[in-house]
C-alpha cells in the first residue's frame, strides 16, 4: 500500500523512539547505539533545513524543465495543455517512485516532497481544466478527491493527509449547501457529524497496528478535526455563512451557537485533564483565545489590546495549574513530550536482545545493570 519499504520504516521508527528514550536518560549510550546499529535504514531523511534547500532546489529544476519542454511542444489548446499537464504528472510520480523512492531511497528528503506534489498538481489541474464552463466547486473537489487520497496512503504524507481532510470536508459541506430550504439549518450540525466521525475514526485507526506507519497522517487528521469540529460551531463562523450565502444578519439557534463558541473549548480541556490526553488539552487551549476574540467581536466590553492580555492571561493560569495537577497527582500525565506509543514493544524487544548480550558477555562493562536495570518491572515500558 505504500511506496516505503515497510521493514525500513519499522526501523526508522524504532532509532527514533530509542533517540528519545535517550535523551529522556531512560536509555544509556551503549543501549542507545547497540538499537540504532540492529535497525538499520537506508532512508535519506536530512534535517529540515537541508530539506527546505532541496525541495526549493527541486522545484525549480521541475519549473525549468517543464517550462522547457513547453516551450519545445508549444500546446496552443486547452486539450494540448491538458494533455501537457496530464503527461509530466505522470512524469514526476514515475521519477518519484522509481528514482527518488527506490533507488536513492528518499524519506521527507524535500526532493520527493516536491515530486509528489507537482506530480498530483499537474495530474489534478488537467483533469479539471476539462471542467464545462461555469462547474461549481463541488465538481473541482470530486476531481481531486482521489488523487489526493492516492497521494496521502501510498507517501504516508501529512500535507497530502490534510488536504484531503479539507476536501473531503468542502464535499460534505457543498453537498449539504445544494438541499433546499434546510441547508442552513444543516450545514453547522453537518460539519460538526463530519468532523466528529473522522475524529472517532483516525482514534480506532490509531490503536491497530497494521496503520502505524501513518501515525502523522493520522495525528494531523486527528487534529484537524478536532478544530473543525469547532469552527463548525463558532458564533462567528455560522453568523458570517449566514449572512453570505443567505443574506441573513442573524443565524438561527443563536443562543446554541453562543453557547458550543464558549462551552466546547472548557468542555476540552476537561476532559484533556481527565482523560489524560494531551491533544484534547492543548486543543482546548488553543480555542479559548478563539472564543474570546469572537466575543470581543460583537460586545465591545473593552479594547483589541486588552482582550489579548486577558485572554493571555488566562491561557497561562490555565496551563499553569494544569500542569501543577498533572505533576501533583499519581497516575497523571506530564507536559513532557512523549516517544511514539505505537514502536515501544519494538524498542523494548531491542532492549531485552541487548541486556541479554550483556548478561552473557564475558567481560561486561563496569557499572552496568547485569539484568537491564532501569528497564526492569516497572521501567520505562510502565511510565509509557
Amino acid at each position: 500500500m505504500t511506496a516505503y519499504n515497510r521493514d525500513e520504516l519499522d526501523a526508522l521508527a524504532t532509532k527514533n523512539a530509542a533517540r528519545e528514550w535517550h535523551q529522556k536518560g531512560l536509555l544509556s549510550d551503549e543501549k542507545c547505539q547497540a538499537i540504532q546499529e540492529a535497525n538499520p535504514s537506508n532512508f535519506y531523511t536530512p534535517n529540515v533545513f537541508v530539506r527546505i534547500g532541496l525541495a526549493i532546489f527541486a522545484l525549480i529544476l521541475v519549473v525549468a524543465v517543464m517550462g522547457l519542454a513547453a516551450m519545445i511542444t508549444e500546446p496552443n489548446s486547452g486539450s494540448a495543455l491538458a494533455a501537457f499537464g496530464f503527461v509530466w504528472g505522470i512524469i514526476w510520480i514515475a521519477v518519484l517512485e522509481i528514482w527518488a523512492i527506490r533507488s536513492m531511497h528518499h524519506h521527507g528528503s524535500g526532493i520527493d516532497d516536491v515530486l509528489l506534489y507537482t506530480g498530483v498538481y499537474c495530474i489534478v489541474a488537467s483533469w479539471c481544466s476539462q471542467l464545462p464552463d461555469g462547474a461549481d466547486a463541488l465538481a473541482y473537489c470530486l476531481v481531486a478527491w482521489p488523487f489526493l487520497l492516492a497521494g496521502s496512503i501510498r507517501y504516508c504524507d501529512r500535507l497530502m493527509a490534510l488536504a484531503t481532510f479539507v476536501c473531503t470536508l468542502l464535499i460534505v459541506l457543498l453537498t449539504v449547501n445544494k438541499i433546499p430550504g434546510a441547508a442552513l439549518y444543516l450545514l453547522p450540525f453537518a460539519g460538526m457529524t463530519f468532523s466528529a466521525a473522522v475524529f472517532w475514526a483516525v482514534r480506532k485507526a490509531q490503536r491497530r497496528q497494521q496503520w502505524r506507519h501513518w501515525n502523522g497522517s493520522l495525528a494531523v487528521l486527528e487534529l484537524a478535526s478536532l478544530l473543525s469540529f469547532y469552527a463548525s460551531g463558532n458564533y462567528w463562523v455560522v453568523q458570517q455563512v449566514a449572512q453570505e450565502q443567505f443574506a441573513l444578519e442573524q443565524p438561527p439557534m443563536g443562543w446554541f451557537f453562543w453557547g458550543f463558541t464558549m462551552l466546547v473549548p472548557l468542555a476540552l480541556i476537561w476532559q484533556g485533564i481527565v482523560r489524560k490526553e494531551r491533544l484534547l488539552l492543548d486543543g482546548g487551549l488553543a480555542i479559548v483565545a478563539a472564543a474570546v476574540f469572537t466575543f470581543r467581536i460583537y460586545f465591545h466590553v473593552m479594547p483589541w489590546a486588552w482582550a489579548a492580555l486577558i485572554a493571555g492571561a488566562g491561557l497561562f493560569l490555565i496551563a499553569y495549574f494544569s500542569i501543577r495537577y498533572l505533576q501533583k497527582n499519581a497516575g497523571a500525565y506530564t507536559y513532557d513530550a512523549d516517544g511514539q506509543k505505537s514502536m515501544l514493544q519494538k524498542v523494548e524487544e531491542q532492549l531485552i536482545q541487548q541486556t541479554i548480550s550483556v548478561q552473557t558477555a564475558p567481560n561486561p562493562v563496569k557499572g552496568e545493570p547485569m539484568g537491564g536495570g532501569q528497564f526492569g518491572g516497572g521501567g520505562a515500558g510502565s511510565d509509557f
